[in-house]
């Protein structure tokens, strides 16, 4: 009998694998998915998860009706997973058909299934729709969902249904919703907020924990939630997009306990249109304990009060402890104040430090320098040359907007030589917006280096130039030479160099192109086959040679990865721990989990830092367009974009390229486009802390 159990265990895992390689393919294998057919009709439900999520994945609406018998399974993550991924099937078309399976499916799931009714609101919430009765009683079944239940009852259907109509809000330039949705909208953003449990407004008696939080309900488990405040984050977020947020709502939102919620409220007062008796409530946003909530209000204050107001309170905020608020503070500083001497004096001290700052104290000094460009370029003549030739690279990126602001090209035409490739992108962009193609020999000599984000600025700028001949030999040279590293990764800067060597060359470099037919990427290859077809008046046929796919990861991997975590060990101090959702996005988790063992994140920066947004980081050249050098396909599920949740960069379906992003906020609109593979579960106080350029010294492997 043992023998009988491990022979079907063997056999479990060997279609797991097989599972997860035709979901990876995209069902391009000689088994096509025949593997995840015979998935949809296991026995275990572990495998029957897997099938129907894999033939989710493939987003095609062909396979809707396998799904839909695992609707009726007795998982309850086996129909939830079977809701998602009819959802999935439909993305980029309309789904109507699969709304209407739903809307019947809706009565037959009983209410003892709430997690899974909660994902059948998010799935009619995100769907497209042709028809707008179908769109309408969407929206009235999502209203209905989020009445069910009482106080006691379990909050995963509730969750989903107002995620769902958050979804909805999102197009309202298509579809006003309702009267009666707007007003539960409202009764939700106070969801679970007790008597008493508002924010006092004496807030020094306020002691609030902020960063190492762990909300009940993590984002790791996506079927249930325990969290009254995501909630009212969520409601209050539909409300914005809708343009229905009333003073009375907001006000109770700024005084809430949860950050996140005071946040959003702060960011609806600059999203709406004038009220005094909202902009008095800035003030409480500007004084607020959470850094998050103080950057939202100096963006908020100065777009809703006048100058007079507007530029003492930056000039108090550019003081803040936070980093994060003061940068947000003299990135607004690029206006003229009524007090000029201040203004002046201000930013003139900060950009002075910049000659002695260190790589963790450049940033206020940068900002104020480009802002002090803006309003008083004869000023920041004192600072920017010393700014050209500082050591830090990122400096040298920001003395390049400055003398943008300034309209200087001898200094863009010096960091146009610069060594990194990030100075020299910031350079020509700006001598192109100062020159236009007068700036072309510079952009031309641009094309003998290999970055990526380097090569891919420069074709773009180069489009009808009339220096075409001194152009086209470079261009195709540029081509020829990152083409040889045989990079999935470098296809965009490839497809860039093509578009451009398309219009600007001629059958003269036909020669050139032909070996591209076969290429490893089938993307450019189809590309070169209609270039030649253009040019020659042939048909040209692609026969691309793809790469061999990168091996998905063993069942007993994928186990061995839900136990692990990884650290990052940060230059600015403390530790940022990532724990692996290797159930949800196996082959992203095994493949950071590989980098980080490698080494591969010693050293790199985070080079993306947007306030109340994400961090991004992994590139080995700081840049968005420089990564691994192996493709991952997208493993897009039913883990939303929490805050603290970790993503993977892409550029378009199936091209994650290996770096990485932390959400800041929840950012929910994020979900379905980008895969979520992990959690930060110790330091989010460290990741709130982390600036543009932040070093990770150390990543390493933790097996729980």
């Amino acid at each position: 009998m043992a023998d009988e159990k491990r022979f079907h265990h063997i056999l479990d895992q060997d279609l797991e694998l097989c599972l997860l390689d035709e979901e990876d393919a995209r069902g391009t294998t000689a088994s096509g998915i025949e593997s995840l057919r015979e998935g949809l009709i296991a026995t275990d439900p572990v495998l029957q998860r897997l099938a129907v999520r894999g033939i989710g994945r493939l987003e095609d609406p062909e396979f809707v009706p396998l799904t839909f018998p695992l609707l009726f399974s007795d998982d309850e993550t086996v129909r939830a997973e079977a809701v998602n991924a009819m959802g999935q099937a439909v993305f980029g078309v309309a789904g109507d058909e699969v709304a209407e399976v739903l809307f019947d499916y809706l009565v037959r799931e009983s209410q003892e299934g709430p997690a899974v009714r909660g994902v059948i609101g998010r799935t009619l919430g995100r769907i497209y729709y042709n028809e707008e009765g179908g769109l309408q009683r969407a929206e009235e079944t999502l209203l209905a969902l989020t009445r069910e239940g009482d106080a006691d009852a379990p909050l995963s259907a509730l969750m989903g249904a107002v995620m769902g109509l958050e979804q909805m809000a999102r197009r309202r330039d298509r579809y006003g919703m309702s009267d009666a949705t707007v007003q539960r909208l409202g009764e939700l953003a106070a969801f679970g907020r007790a008597e008493g449990a508002a924010r006092a407004e004496d807030q020094s008696d306020i002691e609030e924990v902020e960063g190492d939080e762990v909300a009940p309900g993590r984002a790791g488990d996506p079927l249930h939630f325990g969290d009254p405040a995501r909630i009212r984050r969520v409601a209050i977020t539909a409300l914005s997009w809708i343009g229905e947020l009333t003073p009375d709502v907001v006000e109770g939102a700024i005084r809430d306990l949860d950050p996140e919620v005071r946040r959003l409220a702060v960011t609806a007062i600059g999203r709406s249109s004038s009220d005094d008796e909202l902009t008095e409530l800035l003030l409480e946003g500007l004084a607020d304990p959470s850094p998050r909530v103080r950057v939202e209000a100096v963006r908020a204050f100065a777009v809703r009060a006048e100058g007079a107001r507007e530029c003492p309170i930056l000039f108090s905020a550019s003081g803040d402890d936070d980093l994060h608020v003061a940068l947000a503070a003299l990135d607004l500083l690029q206006q003229t104040c009524d007090n000029r001497a201040r203004q002046d004096e201000l930013l003139s001290g900060l950009a002075a430090g910049l000659e002695i700052a260190g790589p963790l104290d450049w940033q206020r000094g940068a900002h104020a320098l480009v802002a002090l460009a803006t309003v008083a370029p004869d000023s920041a003549a004192l600072f920017v040359v010393d700014a050209v030739a500082n050591a830090n690279p990122f400096v040298r990126m920001y003395a390049g907007y400055a003398a943008a602001r300034m309209g200087s090209t001898g200094l863009l035409e010096t960091l146009a030589t610069d060594a990194s490739p990030n100075v020299r992108t910031v350079a020509v962009q700006a001598l192109f917006g100062i020159a236009g193609h007068g700036a072309d020999p510079v952009l031309v000599a641009q094309l003998d280096q290999d970055d990526p984000q380097l090569l891919l600025t420069v074709a773009g700028l180069l489009e009808e130039t009339p220096n075409a001949s001194e152009a086209i030999g470079p261009l195709v040279a540029a081509l020829t030479r990152i083409s040889q590293g045989q990079r999935q990764t470098a296809r965009d800067p490839r497809m860039a160099l093509l578009d451009r060597i398309a219009e600007l060359g001629s059958g003269d470099q036909v020669v050139d192109l032909e070996p591209y037919l076969n290429d490893y990427d089938p993307v450019v290859a189809t590309r070169v086959a209609e270039i030649l077809t253009d040019w020659t008046g042939a048909p040209r046929m692609a026969e691309s040679a793809p790469l061999v796919r990168q091996a998905v990861p063993l069942a007993e991997e994928v186990q061995r990865l839900a136990g692990t975590s990884v650290i990052f060990e940060m230059a600015r101090g403390g530790e940022i721990e990532i724990r692996l959702l290797a159930e949800e996005a196996p082959t992203h988790a095994a493949r950071f989990r590989l980098l980080v063992g490698l080494g591969a994140f010693d050293g790199l920066t985070f080079h993306r830092v947007v306030s109340n947004f994400v961090i991004q980081g992994g590139s080995p050249d700081a840049n968005e367009y420089s990564g691994d050098a192996a493709y991952t396909r997208d493993e897009l599920g039913l883990v939303s974009h929490w805050r603290g949740t970790v993503g993977a960069s892409t550029r378009g379906r199936d091209t994650g390229d290996g770096q990485i992003f932390i959400n800041l906020v929840d950012n929910l609109r994020l979900d379905h486009d980008y895969t979520v593979f992990g959690e930060v579960v110790r330091g989010m106080d460290v990741v709130d802390r982390v600036a543009e350029g932040d070093v990770i010294v150390q990543a390493r492997v933790i097996v729980q």
